[in-house]
């Protein structure tokens, strides 16, 4: 049985219930009235988590206790309360008067918050700091139901508003300033104020799925219009067999006679511009942002190197900013996505989309959201957070995958994950 994204046995829970006075089983005996019999395997294995298990987290505890009050009947939960004291948290069970209590240092917690959202919540009041974690686990725990959105929407916006916030309070934040860029002299200068105040992000590739893409690509191409895309791509980027520089189809052809038409046909998929896309549709989630492309100049190189009866073929794909774009980014710079389009666009995503995530499920969210902004006054967030989608553009971006082909096995095409990798950046906000 999986629960809480871990494995648990029935032995697993009688051994929970024989533990000594005050176990679990004690517990459940008290507070089973508030769930219903069929939750008590969910219940027990929470409340092991939460105040038995030393190896917990304080972010499974968090999660678990707020799943652990959202099992409960409505009329109990307010029997589930956290208390925050100085650098501790307390995940508190009430029955009767008595107080079932687990106590764990928020720092931890404190500091997932700031990596996952860039909001430093170090100097909040403890009163400041339970409104956030309120705000938190309405959006974690409401479903995407009409009856619960609205309330989930507006907990979305209070964190939204905590975050900028922080940003316009905080003096020693670096974000990118149009005015201060163009200031700038010279390239370098110019060149040098954009890394300051941009960030890179990586983007994990599922192998599997992009070998599977690869193959249905090719599937529904001829060998004659795989050839074209090829022929027409091979002058626009930097191809190379075995170091020998190839501008010519039909001298790759001739480096490609040992394999039979369909196993060249995998070669060419690789080798047009088409892998591209292919590559963004094979991410292990469906990523929003990284799906987005960069307006800068692109170089594209291929290696090719011949090994016995294996090939292994480098793909390479950069753009990032020239001399000659650099006066491009003020023009672009409402259009370029920012971290904080990053941050935003993955929390709501990550509570108002359900799994697997696709592109069609992010719009229809999307749209959702915008209809319930229709119905409310404008604020400070308004298009701040990019629901519009009137900022699609990457500041730069790099694409490098190392493929191996061999005709002799049965997995002919595989990737080779640790030399393969996706990263873009965007502006700081």
């Amino acid at each position: 049985m999986k629960i809480s994204n871990a494995n648990i046995s029935q032995e697993k829970i009688n051994k929970l219930a024989d533990n000594s006075p005050s176990d679990v089983m004690t517990i459940w005996e008290k507070i089973k009235d508030w769930f219903g019999f069929s939750q008590e395997k969910k219940v027990l294995t929470l409340i092991h988590n939460i105040y038995f298990s030393q190896e917990t987290t304080v972010l499974e505890k968090n999660r678990d206790f707020f799943h652990l009050k959202k099992l409960a009947g409505e009329q109990y939960r307010n029997n589930f309360q956290y208390e925050l004291n100085n650098n501790n948290i307390d995940y508190c069970i009430d029955f009767n008067g008595e107080i079932i209590k687990s106590s764990s240092d928020v720092t931890p917690l404190v500091n997932a918050i700031k990596n996952e959202l860039n909001l430093n919540l170090k100097n909040y009041s403890s009163e400041e700091l339970g409104e956030f974690i309120n705000n938190s686990y309405k959006l974690s725990t409401l479903s995407n139901d009409d009856n619960d959105f609205g309330e989930k929407f507006s907990a979305f916006r209070k964190i939204l508003t905590e975050c900028l916030n922080d940003e316009d309070s905080s003096l020693d934040n670096q974000r990118f300033d149009s005015n201060a860029f163009d200031a700038k002299e010279s390239f370098n200068d110019k060149y040098d104020y954009l890394k300051e105040n941009s960030k890179k992000y990586l983007v994990n590739i599922d192998t599997e799925q992009l070998v599977k893409n690869i193959y249905d690509s090719t599937e529904s191409h001829s060998y004659e219009k795989l050839r074209e895309q090829v022929e027409n791509d091979i002058s626009r980027y930097d191809l190379k067999f075995n170091g020998e520089k190839i501008s010519d189809i039909a001298l790759l052809e001739n480096k490609l006679k040992p394999l039979n038409n369909q196993d060249t046909m995998i070669i060419f998929e690789l080798l047009n511009q088409g892998i591209f896309p292919i590559i963004k549709n094979s991410f292990e989630e469906y990523e929003h942002i990284a799906s987005m492309y960069s307006p800068f100049t692109g170089k594209t190189s291929v290696n090719i190197e011949k090994k016995d009866n294996s090939y292994i073929i480098t793909v390479n794909n950069k753009k990032e900013i020239t001399d000659c774009d650099i006066e491009k980014v003020s023009q672009l710079s409402d259009s370029i996505l920012n971290e904080f389009d990053h941050n935003s666009m993955n929390l709501y995503i990550k509570n108002f989309v359900d799994s697997p995530i696709t592109r069609e499920k992010v719009d229809t969210a999307l749209a959702k959201y915008q209809n319930e902004i229709m119905n409310r006054m404008s604020d400070k967030i308004g298009d701040k957070f990019n629901y519009k989608q009137n900022r699609f553009l990457l500041l730069e971006e790099s694409i490098n995958i190392k493929f191996e082909f061999n005709p002799d096995l049965m997995k002919k095409l595989t990737i080779l994950p640790n030399e393969s990798k996706v990263e873009y950046s965007l502006l700081k906000s």
